[in-house]
């Protein structure tokens, strides 16, 4: 069996397939947000830290079709062209079209020589400092609950926007926890931060007004009246890497 070829090869192949042209494709449409699977493109490929120019030579697709599909909620791909630009992000076609987005993170083997490290404080904060999103934990009248959420990390604080119930049930609680987690299934890797400490209301104006510019929408949309903060007693993380074998590279 042949091996499949290389991306050049499919580039230069896909190159001779006709491709509209950049002045064909028209205006976008104002306020229309761009299709999933270019998002998911876009996303990708910041997370790469490649330059729209940069995938394009490298998948072998033109730059300015390229932008177009970026930005545009109608724009398709070929089956080949998709795979190339997974092959050039470094991903799957599947996970491009989002088929992956419903399978929890982790069904991947472990590596050759695993290794689970403690993270020291600093490394803890340092990615608690990044943000994103974490799971906020604490028990209510059905048992313990864990819900994702939007959060910052500021003045050595777990910084987080919710409704004025969740809120109130946060304060009621002795401790909660807060966890954040990365995994990286291509490289079976990973690593997990848990904080634990009590949730305070956060209603001084001038301390609302300075956390004001966190990023803090919450992803479910909706009105979100309630700043809470987290000041860990406790921080824990844990990260799995690989040693390599002595007299092995």
């Amino acid at each position: 069996m042949n091996p499949p070829p290389s991306i050049p090869a499919r580039a230069a192949k896909e190159r001779q397939r006709p491709r509209p042209d950049e002045s064909d494709v028209g205006d976008q449409p104002k306020g229309v947000p761009a299709s999933d699977l270019a998002r998911r493109v876009a996303h990708r490929r910041t997370e790469r830290g490649m330059s729209l120019e940069e995938l394009a030579k490298l998948a072998g697709i033109d730059p300015g079709y390229l932008r177009y599909f970026e930005q545009s909620p109608y724009a398709t791909l070929s089956r080949s062209t998709l795979l190339l630009l997974a092959l050039a992000l470094d991903t799957t076609s599947v996970a491009l079209l989002g088929g992956e987005v419903d399978r929890p993170p982790g069904h991947g083997r472990a590596g050759h020589h695993p290794v689970l490290e403690t993270l020291t404080p600093v490394q803890c904060e340092t990615r608690l400092a990044a943000g994103g999103v974490g799971r906020i934990v604490y028990s209510s009248g059905r048992g313990p609950v864990a819900l994702p959420v939007n959060f910052e990390y500021a003045d050595g604080e777990v910084v987080l926007s919710t409704d004025v119930s969740k809120a109130s049930a946060l304060e009621s609680e002795e401790v909660v926890g807060f966890e954040i987690d990365r995994v990286d299934e291509a490289m079976s890797e990973g690593w997990s931060v848990l904080a634990t400490g009590r949730a305070r209301r956060i209603d001084d104006p001038d301390e609302c007004v300075r956390l004001a510019s966190l990023d803090l929408e919450a992803w479910a949309g909706g009105a979100r009246h309630a700043l809470i903060a987290i000041k860990p007693d406790e921080l824990t993380g844990r990260v799995i890497v690989h040693r390599s074998m002595p007299n092995q590279d």
